[in-house]
């Protein structure tokens, strides 16, 4: 793969990690197993979904503000088809 610029890799990480919550549960835990990536990337990425136009916010569930899992609200103008035809090319593009 040809080398890609941190925007794109950025754009896709957000993607990946809508995808993600968007087709099963996360919490923070199964997002680090499931990605590998570091908590504070995760964290940070999440936060800034909605400098793409998606919505992603954090369901409590539970007696502390750790317990919960995250939900897709709003894919803006994103079409999860589209990014579904395309995830492993987006996987490839975030962990290379």
């Amino acid at each position: 793969m040809d080398s890609v610029s941190k925007q794109k890799k950025a754009y896709y990480r957000k993607l990946y990690l809508a995808w993600l919550i968007h087709s099963q549960r996360q919490d923070q835990l199964s997002l680090e197993a499931e990605t590998g990536m570091p908590r504070r990337t995760l964290q940070d990425a999440i936060k800034v979904m909605t400098d793409i136009g998606i919505e992603i916010e954090f369901v409590q569930d539970g007696p502390k503000h750790r317990h919960g899992y995250y939900q897709l609200k709003d894919w803006g103008d994103h079409n999860p088809d589209w990014i579904e035809q395309r995830i492993e090319l987006i996987r490839a593009v975030v962990f290379a």
